[in-house]
C-alpha cells in the first residue's frame, strides 16, 4: 500500500513536470518565453517545445493580421464642415519582444493605435474638402459652372481622391508607429531679419515618406518640419512670420527665414515640430487603413433630412407643374383636333347632302317633265297621308285642290289613261 502511494505521487509529479516543461506553438501564434520577466527566447514556427518548468513563462501573441476599430470621431474638413468618420486599420506583430515591452497586450495596442489612426486621419481630412474625402468631384459645364441632372441636383463623378487620402493616412500612421512627434522651441537671433540656421535636437525623419522607399531616414526635406507657433503680425501677411527655407540632412540643421513683407524681431520665440525615431518602437507593422463610414454628425442629421425633404418637395412640385402644363397642352391639342374633325365632318356631310338633294331634285324634275299629272297625283297622296290621319278633322271647300282626285277619281284616272 505504501509503495502504491509512492508510485501514485511520483506519477502525479511526473505529469505536472511534463506539463510544465512542454508547450505547443500553434501555427497562428508566436510565443515569447520569459524567465522572471526577462525574455529568454522567441518561438515563431509551430510545433512542440520544451521550457524550464516552474520558472519559464509562456506569453502567446497572434501573428496573423489583427484589426483595430478606431472610435468614430467628428472631424473638420478644409471648409470647416464636420464629418463623422469611422475607420479601422490592420496590423501585424513583427517584433513580439518589443511589442510586449511597449504595448504589452492587444487591447492596449488597439487603444494606442486607434488614437494614432484618428490623429493622422484628422490631419489629412483637414487638408481636403468633402467631395475629395468621399471620392468625387463636381461635373463642370464648358462655361465652368456645375452641371445638374434632370431633377436639378448637382452632378458628381467618381475619382481616386479617396484612395489618395487613405494612402496618405497609411503612410502617416506608419510614420507615427516608427517615430514620434518632437517639438522644439527656438529664439530669433539678431540676424533674424535676414535668415538664420538652427540645429535640431534629434534626427528628423521623412514624415510623409515622399520618396516611397520605406526608409524614414532618407528623403527628408524642409516640408517634413513645420513651424507651429511663433510671431504673427496682425496687420500684415496671414500666418506665422517665421518660415522654413531649407533643411541640411548632414548637419541636421534648418534654415529659417521670414514671410515676404514681414520682419522678425530678435528674441521672438517660435516652435517647430518634426518626427524623430522612437526610443521604444511598437514592434508592429501597419498593413492597411480604411474608412468604414464618412457621414454627417447626428446633431445635424435632422436638418439634413429637412433639407432633403424640401429639395424633394421642390422637385415634386416642378414635376407636377410640368405635368399640368403637359396636360393642358395635350387637352388643347385634342380639343383643336376634335373641332377640326367635326368641322371637316360637317363640311363633308353638307357636301354629300347637297349632292343628294341635287340628285333628288334632278330626278324629281325629270319625273315631273315626263308626267306632270301623275306627279301631282303622287304628291296629293303624300299630302293625304300627312293630313288625313286618325283623329284629324279638316274643313275645306269642295272645290279645293286637295279633293280634286277624291271627287272624281274615275274621271281623272280615265284622263290619265293613254
Amino acid at each position: 500500500m505504501r509503495n502504491l502511494v509512492i508510485v501514485f505521487g511520483v506519477s502525479i509529479f511526473a505529469i505536472i513536470l511534463i506539463t510544465q516543461s512542454l508547450y505547443v506553438v500553434d501555427e497562428t501564434e508566436q510565443v515569447v518565453i520569459t524567465r522572471f520577466g526577462d525574455v529568454r527566447s522567441v518561438e515563431r514556427s509551430p510545433g512542440l517545445r520544451v521550457k524550464l518548468p516552474f520558472v519559464d513563462s509562456v506569453n502567446r501573441l497572434d501573428k496573423r493580421l489583427l484589426r483595430i476599430d478606431a472610435d468614430p470621431e467628428v472631424m473638420r474638413d478644409i471648409d470647416k464642415e464636420n464629418l463623422a468618420i469611422d475607420s479601422y486599420a490592420r496590423y501585424r506583430v513583427v517584433d513580439p519582444v518589443q511589442f510586449r515591452k511597449t504595448l504589452q497586450t492587444n487591447d492596449a495596442a488597439r487603444s494606442r493605435l486607434g488614437d494614432i489612426v484618428n490623429s493622422t486621419l484628422r490631419e489629412q481630412v483637414a487638408l481636403r474638402d468633402r467631395p475629395g474625402i468621399i471620392g468625387s468631384r463636381p461635373v463642370l459645364k464648358p462655361d465652368g459652372t456645375q452641371a445638374e441632372d434632370e431633377e436639378g441636383l448637382p452632378l458628381f463623378e467618381g475619382t481616386e481622391s479617396r484612395s489618395e487620402l487613405l494612402e496618405a493616412v497609411l503612410e502617416g500612421v506608419r510614420v507615427r508607429v516608427l517615430a514620434q512627434e518632437q517639438t522644439e522651441a527656438f529664439v530669433v537671433p539678431a540676424s533674424g531679419k535676414v535668415g538664420f540656421t538652427e540645429t535640431l535636437g534629434s534626427i528628423a525623419l521623412d514624415a510623409d515618406n515622399a520618396d516611397r522607399d520605406s526608409d524614414l531616414t532618407s528623403g527628408v526635406t524642409a516640408g517634413d518640419i513645420r513651424v507651429i507657433t511663433g510671431p504673427e503680425t496682425v496687420d500684415g501677411v496671414e500666418g506665422i512670420d517665421v518660415v522654413i527655407t531649407d533643411y541640411h540632412p548632414i548637419s541636421n540643421s534648418v534654415t529659417f527665414g521670414v514671410q515676404p513683407g514681414e520682419t522678425l524681431v530678435a528674441g521672438d520665440n517660435f516652435t517647430v515640430r518634426y518626427f524623430a525615431e522612437r526610443e521604444e518602437p511598437f514592434g508592429i507593422e501597419i498593413v492597411d487603413v480604411r474608412i468604414k463610414r464618412a457621414d454627417f454628425p447626428d446633431s445635424v442629421t435632422p436638418a439634413i433630412f429637412t433639407r432633403m425633404r424640401a429639395e424633394r418637395n421642390r422637385i415634386a412640385a416642378r414635376f407636377r407643374a410640368e405635368g399640368d402644363q403637359e396636360d393642358l397642352e395635350i387637352r388643347a391639342s385634342a380639343n383643336k383636333e376634335r373641332e377640326v374633325i367635326l368641322a371637316e365632318a360637317d363640311r363633308e356631310s353638307n357636301r354629300v347632302r347637297g349632292d343628294g338633294e341635287a340628285v333628288a331634285i334632278r330626278i324629281l324634275a325629270d319625273a315631273l317633265g315626263q308626267d306632270p299629272e301623275f306627279f301631282a297625283f303622287r304628291r296629293s297622296l303624300e299630302a293625304y297621308q300627312q293630313v288625313l290621319n286618325q283623329g284629324t278633322t279638316v274643313i275645306l271647300s269642295a272645290d279645293a285642290d286637295l279633293f280634286r282626285f277624291l271627287d272624281t277619281p274615275g274621271f281623272e284616272s280615265t284622263e290619265l289613261d293613254p
